[in-house]
């Protein structure tokens, strides 16, 4: 028996279209629910058609400009970020500061949490999404995995912890220095909080966690299903959080510090197929969350998870995604079919 429904209604718009010499049309709208926490992404039967005039085409020459004159002073660059940059005390990270490969990682001068540390790649001021290649990804999460850990055993209040990333401007990004954030404190975000009170209900209810059960009947299913990689399965999001959005989870571990070096890699090598498919689709900025449970309680619940979605091409004059229905309705637009995105992905991950 399915334990998980994936959840959708059908709608019809009626009208006398100025597209069609003013005859009468109708439109399919299909409204998606998250299984988890009620979500709902909305899907047209004309919507596929406007998605280049929603996310646009990256302008790689504008791009390139902007990377070549924000790179003299940059203080994530080698010759500043070891002058300019905090330092932790000693007892949360000995010497101050993580290196790991080409990554590095320090606080946050601008903190939101308790624990908001950055993770950067001094030596690399300007990455396409194609250039995330695996090691270079490896690296980066590593020294985050490694700064959660160690942050864990420093911090005695933490709740949540997350790895976050806004990559270029239109995803929020406040520099084209690509970097990733650890952020972690005692005051958990709702979205978050709501992820986790129904994860906690689903498995007080069925004896299960609701992230092994989706692994599941998604598996089963196989539309959404992109691949599996030691313990680690990547899928198309059903009821999309962002463009383009798919999930890795990892329902056996409920800690971000707890994944090993097998796990972070994994991580690594489907988050790059993922960037570099966004790329060769004219994209340019993207946002990933890896995040699990609450620290320090019940973990049979929860999972490790990794949401990467895109966001508009960057150009001089590109536009939001974000609109009433996500800023205020929390609801969000599917252009592309989660089934579509899986179809296309898979080979990425079994070549």
């Amino acid at each position: 028996m399915e334990l998980i429904t994936f959840e959708r209604t059908v709608e019809t718009a009626s009208f006398f279209s100025p597209l069609r010499g003013m005859e009468f049309a109708e439109q399919t709208i299909e409204v998606r629910r998250d299984p988890l926490t009620g979500m709902t992404a909305i899907a047209s039967s004309e919507l596929a058609t406007k998605e280049e005039m929603f996310y646009g085409r990256t302008d790689w020459e504008h791009a390139e400009r902007l990377a070549r004159e924000s790179r003299e002073g940059c203080f994530f660059c080698p010759e500043k970020v070891f002058e300019v940059t905090p330092r932790y005390p000693d007892e949360v990270l000995p010497g101050g500061r993580l290196e790991r490969g080409r990554a590095l990682a320090f606080p946050n001068l601008f903190p939101l949490a308790a624990l908001h540390a950055v993770v950067t790649y001094p030596k690399r001021h300007f990455l396409r999404p194609s250039d995330f290649a695996p090691g270079l990804l490896h690296e980066g999460l590593g020294a985050a995995v490694e700064l959660a850990a160690r942050a864990e055993a420093a911090y005695g209040d933490l709740e949540h912890l997350e790895v976050c990333c806004n990559h270029m401007l239109p995803a929020g990004a406040s520099m084209v220095h690509p970097h990733f954030q650890v952020f972690g404190g005692a005051a958990v975000p709702w979205q978050l909080r709501l992820q986790w009170d129904r994860a906690a209900a689903f498995h007080a209810a069925h004896g299960v966690s609701f992230w092994q059960a989706l692994v599941d009947q998604e598996t089963a299913r196989g539309e959404r299903v992109i691949g599996e990689r030691a313990g680690c399965t990547w899928l198309a999001a059903y009821a999309p959080t962002g463009g383009r959005e798919v999930v890795a989870v990892l329902p056996g571990l409920s800690r971000v510090g707890a994944l090993d070096e097998a796990q972070v890699g994994e991580l690594a090598h489907g988050l790059s197929r993922v960037l570099a498919w966004y790329e060769r689709e004219g994209l340019s900025a993207f946002n990933f969350t890896l995040g699990g449970g609450p620290l320090g309680g019940p973990s049979a619940a929860h999972a490790v998870t990794l949401r990467i979605v895109a966001r508009s091409a960057f150009k001089p004059d590109y536009r939001t995604d974000d609109y009433f229905l996500q800023k205020q309705l929390g609801g969000e637009l599917i252009f592309v079919a989660p089934e579509q995105i899986a179809a296309t992905l898979r080979p990425e991950f079994t070549a």
